[in-house]
């Protein structure tokens, strides 16, 4: 999908950023829109077809 940017994050290096947005386990997945607001969350492994949908209400 153009204009979408997916960025992998080791948690134990960045738990600044895991206590900021709130992530209790791992895999997380968030969908931020152009703005860096949290508009979707996944926890645990979500299905491509989960990502894509949410991916495509904000794109």
């Amino acid at each position: 999908m153009p204009d979408v940017v997916h960025v992998d994050m080791d948690a134990e290096s960045h738990l600044d950023l895991v206590n900021r947005l709130n992530i209790i386990s791992t895999p997380t997945t968030l969908i931020l829109n152009s703005s860096g607001v949290e508009v979707g969350r996944a926890i645990g492994a979500p299905k491509r077809t989960q990502v894509v949908s949410a991916i495509a209400s904000v794109v």
